[in-house]
């Protein structure tokens, strides 16, 4: 078992050619200072990318980001080393075929040595304490949380510190997106029109939905790969047809056997993270032509989302907007089948808590906020209607990042 002297040291930042957000850097360790923290711990691979930009994949990486003195990863040799801007980047090995371990034993006690190697011994370290909803790293289907054992063994292991909750500082700092951070949102964007592109060119009868939506998401990985020039992207779409639109608001009620049929309401819910940053879009369409009761039901849903989208400015509350929209659907007669909120934070998760677009919500919109404006209507009469985009609240108004076709021709 390597010890941390046996380390292997990389300098990140060079290997990588990546740039430091420093807008973004500066931000949070102003709220650290406000906080009293002197360094966070963070291992949750959405806040290792937000203030790494290494979109890790199982977890297993640490990120020591302290007030004063420059970031630390330290990275499971198993895992290839994602593009960062960080220079000092230490390699464990945590197991081999001839000794169990403990990447998280032994992942914290390099976490102590570290904080000791740069002259802190003690004071307020922020960690993950109270994260519930957890965006997955590029491993989609199994990653290492922040739990309780991962709790006690920092506290049993840094017993001169306080251990902090950070949580709800860094969801504030990253409720408001930096330059650089739009342009990852705003690539991300251009890589979920391929998926979009692609439901809208291969509505045919007689295809089922789990064909339909691996095609999109295959097609959204290769293309933003090759294309777009991503590093790595990650696809998630969730289609759901006829009658099985109605329920559409659910999370995956669709990707089934079921085969499309002309006249059928189609509706993807479609998720794409390119990099760590996120995108959530959702499309309607119909297989064929829209009737006139299908256009007129989509048409309401545009306008809601149009209507809400306009209205946005500086300093205008988040429940107003999404009260703004449910007027139009009501103007409609169509109230009763709404079911959910009008939208929420996106950025290095897909849904993120800042800002949240229902009436209830006490959140104010401000320039450099991104979110979703997604209005539905579902019903077993009616079917299911969506149309979701990702917009940048600006000092003016706000500007969509998605930008494809929303209704068919």
């Amino acid at each position: 078992m390597k010890t941390l002297n046996a380390l292997r040291r990389v300098d990140g930042g060079r290997l990588r050619g990546m740039k430091c957000d420093h807008v973004k850097v500066d931000r949070v360790r102003e709220a650290m200072r406000r906080e009293g923290f002197v360094a966070l711990v963070l291992r949750l691979p959405e806040n290792v990318t937000y203030l790494s930009d290494a979109w890790c994949g199982r977890g297993l990486t640490y990120l020591i980001f302290p007030l004063e003195k420059d970031p630390v990863l330290i990275h499971p040799v198993g895992e290839p080393l994602p593009p960062t801007w960080v220079r000092d980047v230490r390699f464990y090995k945590w197991e081999t075929y001839e000794h169990m371990g403990s990447s998280l034993e032994l992942g914290i006690e390099h976490v102590q040595k570290i904080l000791a190697e740069m002259g802190i011994r003690s004071g307020a370290i922020g960690v993950e304490q109270n994260w519930e909803l957890i965006a997955t790293g590029t491993l989609r289907y199994e990653m290492n949380v922040v739990g309780e054992r991962t709790l006690n063994v920092l506290r049993q292991t840094l017993p001169s510190f306080t251990l902090k909750d950070s949580s709800r500082m860094l969801m504030q700092a990253r409720s408001l997106k930096t330059d650089l951070e739009v342009e990852a949102l705003r690539k991300v964007n251009r890589i979920a029109e391929v998926g979009l592109a692609t439901f809208h060119d291969n509505l045919t009868p007689g295809l089922s939905e789990v064909e339909l939506a691996t095609k999109i998401e295959g097609q959204i990985v290769t293309e933003g790969v090759l294309k777009h020039r991503a590093n790595r992207v990650t696809a998630c779409a969730f289609l759901a047809s006829g009658r099985d639109t109605a329920y559409a608001y659910k999370y995956v009620p669709g990707n089934v056997r079921r085969k499309l049929r002309r006249g059928d309401l189609v509706m993807l819910e479609l998720d794409v993270v390119a990099d760590g940053y996120a995108s959530d879009t959702t499309r309607t369409f119909v297989v064929g032509k829209p009737n006139k009761r299908q256009r007129a039901l989509l048409e309401a849903v545009l306008e809601s989302e149009a209507t809400a989208v306009s209205a946005i400015k500086p300093g205008v509350s988040a429940a107003e907007i999404a009260r703004i929209s449910i007027d139009v659907i009501r103007r409609h007669g169509l109230s009763h089948y709404l079911v959910h909120r009008l939208g929420h934070g996106i950025g290095v998760g897909v849904h993120e808590p800042i800002p949240a677009l229902h009436i209830e919500s006490k959140d104010v919109l401000l320039p450099g906020m991104v979110h979703s404006v997604e209005p539905g209507i579902y019903g077993l009469r009616i079917g299911g209607v969506r149309i979701e985009d990702d917009v940048l609240d600006t000092e003016k108004h706000a500007e969509y990042l998605s930008n494809y076709l929303s209704m068919q021709e």
